[in-house]
């Protein structure tokens, strides 16, 4: 068996190889651990903080807003046909935009497909929160059932909470118990 002080002289020249080789070797550290990979140009630092509030800050597409009738409720005490019924449509507002919605309001004219008018709605909705929606019933329309009706949406309104105008983005879906179109005014 070795001796302690043996055992010590076989590890010296080994930390001695080691101790030598990073000094005649330095590691390439870089300047700058922010940099990224990008060369300093020395015309200020090239970690800019105002980089980032440039990305927070910059315009992002908002997306589009739908309204829709998916379902339409039938209401009274007659049967098909009978003046103690009548329509009421849910209408919905879903929000794909990336933006919350501080405040829209549509008018809806409905008439059945051969061009009689049965009613109109307007609707208010405000702070959709992103991919919410919202839905709104009890209107009621001048028809006893619910087949056969379409109708036309106006945005009167559409306001995003950063103070925007959203009125662009809102989308009429064309299909669902009452398909809906977008007035083109």
């Amino acid at each position: 068996m070795k001796s302690r002080c043996e055992r010590d002289f076989r590890i010296t020249p080994l930390l001695v190889l080691v101790a030598w080789l990073v000094c005649a070797f330095p590691l390439a550290w870089p300047n700058n651990v922010y940099a990224q990979g990008e060369p300093e140009t020395g015309t200020g630092t090239p970690h800019r903080p105002e980089a980032v509030q440039d990305q927070i800050n910059k315009e992002r597409p908002k997306g589009p807003i739908y309204i829709a009738i998916p379902v339409a409720y039938r209401y009274g005490l007659g049967g098909e046909g009978d003046s103690d019924s009548y329509c009421s449509p849910s209408i919905r507002a879903t929000n794909s935009s990336n933006a919350t919605i501080e405040e829209l309001i549509i008018g809806i004219d409905y008439w059945t497909t051969d061009g009689k008018p049965v009613g109109a709605t307007i609707t208010r909705y405000s702070n959709i929160k992103v991919r919410r929606q919202d839905t709104h019933y009890f209107y009621q329309l001048s028809v006893s059932y619910c087949r056969g009706i379409e109708g036309e949406v106006s945005v009167v309104r559409c306001v995003y909470t950063t103070g925007e105008d959203c009125s662009s983005a809102v989308r009429a879906i064309d299909f669902g118990t009452i398909p809906l179109r977008l007035n083109a005014r």
